[in-house]
């Protein structure tokens, strides 16, 4: 490997580095993949554009840079036809040395020239779904991306769809801890209210619950608000006797 590809292999991963260090603090969707299109358009070796496709609760996320790529990526997701589908279809690389002349995507050629582009490289983005995505890098120039130039593009896929699936992972973990944060407070105000019912009436936790149950179905409130007002004072407790209770 020369001189130039381990300096910019080096700093695919200083940067790869710092945008998954960004992508741990990002919740937007859609931001994630368009400073991966970014960050592919300004390292990857002959790429005039770039952009991004990965799938999502039943929709694909596009990003491109400039804006016609998502244009052409739509199209050809719409169509089903194309380098991309086929990479995201297959997992697999797919590369048009020169548009004019090749015969495989006739349509997807068309519109790469449409845009002053003559070559470009598809290649998969590993994520955490199934299909999961492809980047894509193009060229102004014919064999833009033939030898070395693959190779690299390979390893920013790689390297950036374990950024991206590393934080998506990343996120999920946190709102499974938010999650059981506000499960367990949900429920140790609920036991409170329990225990406030069994010590004002005498009735069993059972016969507590149920009377903070029907009080939810009658006004269409969660029990646990039910529980935090009967707690905090702003519901008389009197409402809450069971029946029988003289």
């Amino acid at each position: 490997m020369g001189h130039g590809m381990v300096r910019l292999t080096r700093q695919v991963a200083e940067r790869i580095a710092e945008l998954a260090r960004l992508l741990l603090d990002d919740e937007d969707t859609d931001m994630p993949l368009q400073q991966l299109t970014d960050l592919a358009l300004e390292l990857i070796p002959g790429s005039s554009a770039a952009g991004v496709v990965a799938a999502t609760d039943g929709t694909w996320i596009v990003t491109g840079s400039p804006a016609g790529i998502e244009d052409l990526h739509r199209q050809q997701l719409q169509s089903g036809r194309g380098p991309l589908v086929e990479t995201v279809r297959h997992g697999e690389a797919r590369r048009i040395d020169d548009a004019d002349r090749e015969l495989r995507w006739p349509e997807a050629c068309r519109a790469l020239t449409g845009l002053g582009l003559r070559s470009c490289l598809i290649v998969p983005l590993r994520t955490d779904r199934k299909p999961g995505g492809a980047l894509a890098v193009y060229g102004r120039q014919a064999e833009a991306f033939a030898g070395s130039g693959q190779d690299f593009a390979l390893l920013f896929a790689a390297q950036g769809g374990v950024a991206v699936r590393n934080a998506a992972a990343y996120r999920s973990c946190r709102e499974l801890v938010t999650n059981l944060h506000a499960a367990l407070e949900s429920r140790a105000v609920i036991e409170q209210a329990k225990g406030i019912l069994v010590a004002e009436h005498g009735c069993d936790p059972d016969v507590a619950f149920k009377e903070l149950s029907q009080m939810s179905q009658r006004t269409n409130r969660k029990v646990r608000d039910i529980s935090a007002d009967l707690v905090a004072g702003r519901i008389d407790r009197v409402q809450f006797r069971p029946a029988g209770d003289a």
